[in-house]
């Protein structure tokens, strides 16, 4: 039930520089990777609550209150099939996984036995939103996202205690997963009916 994931082999997309190659790419390798970001990020959620609050049959009820209002991929998104706007969608992706950088490095600080993972899982999710900030720069000429669209507090304060430090931890991980769900579906759609 609490197995491991394995990394997704991304390593390609670097160059010896440690540079993204995006304009040979471009975004070609988007939707697998944030279907592998997806899958792996579910994994560590549910690893996380298995090992840490005993939930290893999935019932999560009572954590179901705690809200952070972390980025979401919502209607005026535009990223679903019937309504879907490719630039909208695009920058919407790109805005909030740059947003959920910060929490996903709290994230990578607070659980240890996967830190791994978390690594992976962080600069995996900061590569995708440089390939697709790279992707809408070709196609709109949208160079870079407005640092006010960024604005994102943080959690306000170290948690004092684990058990706040851990529900942090799995509001981040389950937050994040729903919100590359609904990426990694728009981004899948989005390859399909046109040529990244």
């Amino acid at each position: 039930m609490c197995g491991r994931v394995a990394a997704f082999p991304v390593l390609e997309l670097v160059d010896a520089a440690g540079r993204l190659q995006t304009p040979a790419l471009g975004c070609a390798t988007c939707a697998p990777l944030a279907l592998q970001i997806r899958s792996t990020t579910a994994a560590l959620r549910d690893t996380q609550l298995c090992e840490f609050f005993s939930f290893c049959d999935g019932d999560q009820g009572s954590l179901l209150t705690y809200d952070f209002n972390l980025p979401q991929i919502r209607a005026q998104d535009r990223c679903t099939s019937s309504s879907f706007h490719k630039e909208t969608c695009l920058r919407a992706i790109a805005t909030g996984l740059q947003k959920y950088n910060p929490f996903l490095l709290s994230v990578e600080t607070s659980i240890l036995s996967s830190n791994d993972q978390m690594t992976w899982v962080r600069s995996s999710a900061q590569r995708l939103a440089e390939l697709l900030m790279h992707q809408l720069n070709v196609e709109f000429g949208i160079s870079g996202v407005d640092e006010s669209e960024l604005e994102v507090s943080v959690f306000d304060s170290v948690p004092k205690s684990d058990w706040n430090r851990q529900v942090n931890v799995h509001v981040t991980l389950r937050d994040f997963t729903r919100f590359m769900e609904k990426s990694s579906r728009a981004l899948r759609f989005m390859s399909s009916v046109t040529n990244l």
